[in-house]
């Protein structure tokens, strides 16, 4: 497997996985950037809201895109489109990850989404 396959992979995890996968694969320093109310979560916040949280079960990423910014930092930028299993659960956004090589494992530093209809607003 490619280190851009491994990388996506995991970006997959963090939409699907437990709070035990982000316990192992959350940087010891990162955040999540959520669309309102949520806002900024440092890790312990994140994954404490994984663990009451229900996960997304359909995830698909459109628009992708990967830049190896050195050999130990990845950033991941596309387009999720994900539900929860059920009726009106329907979500897309636009996402970024950043990716960090630490003592040769990949960890997230910081993941941020805008939700698809939020995207362009603002704009001049």
């Amino acid at each position: 497997m490619s280190q851009e396959q491994e990388l996506w992979r995991l970006e997959e995890q963090f939409w699907v996985g437990d709070a035990a996968f982000y316990e192992r694969t959350l940087a010891p320093e990162s955040f999540m950037v959520l669309p309102a109310p949520v806002g900024v979560l440092e890790r312990a916040a994140t994954i404490e809201s994984i663990r009451s949280a229900s996960r997304w079960q359909n995830v698909s990423f459109i628009q992708k895109h990967y830049a190896a910014s050195t050999a130990d930092i990845v950033v991941l930028a596309y387009v999720v489109q994900a539900d929860r299993g059920s009726g009106n659960s329907a979500y897309a956004a636009q996402c970024s990850s950043t990716y960090v090589r630490i003592g040769g494992s990949w960890r997230l530093a910081l993941h941020h989404q805008t939700p698809a209809g939020q995207a362009n607003e603002g704009r001049a």
